[in-house]
């Protein structure tokens, strides 16, 4: 009887007992489970998030029968977060995982670029060169970008 006072009031508040693993993180893939206890039936919503910024997001709403065997609520709780490429760096990034839109990852999950695994100590000056180029480049379009706009303002 307590157990389900206790669940009514977290569910009027909106406060929920989420549960969660993670089986996979990688350069390009986040997955694992997520359950509310507190209406089970109800997907949870996953996301990622780098400095504010959402890599991914997701619905945790896959079925999957090692959780049916373990109990754990109707088994369609599996999620996998699909990463764009993250934006080359030889360091890793750091991102937490939010269920719910509450942060669930008291330590923040490393992420590597999958070049870097390929590359190992290289990556460091391929990131270098990379930025280098990059510098050229918006120098270029910037000076392109003020001749154009001289010459709308001279045809004025």
């Amino acid at each position: 009887m307590k157990r389900k006072v206790k669940n009514l009031v977290k569910r009027f508040l909106g406060k929920s007992e989420v549960n969660f693993h993670l089986d996979t993180v990688s350069g390009d893939i986040v997955s694992g489970w997520a359950v509310n206890n507190v209406n089970p039936s109800l997907p949870c919503e996953v996301r990622l998030v780098c400095e504010d910024k959402v890599l991914a997001k997701t619905k945790a709403a896959t079925l999957r029968e090692d959780l049916v065997a373990a109990g754990i609520g109707n088994g369609c709780h599996g999620f996998t977060l699909q990463l764009d490429m993250l934006p080359f760096s030889a360091d890793a990034r750091e991102a937490h995982l939010y269920i719910n839109d509450k942060r669930v990852t008291s330590e923040p999950i490393s992420l590597q670029s999958s070049f870097t695994d390929v590359l190992g100590e290289f990556s460091i000056e391929v990131e270098r060169r990379m930025d280098a180029l990059l510098a050229i480049q918006n120098e270029r379009m910037q000076r392109e970008f003020d001749y154009i706009k001289k010459q709308l303002q001279s045809g004025e």
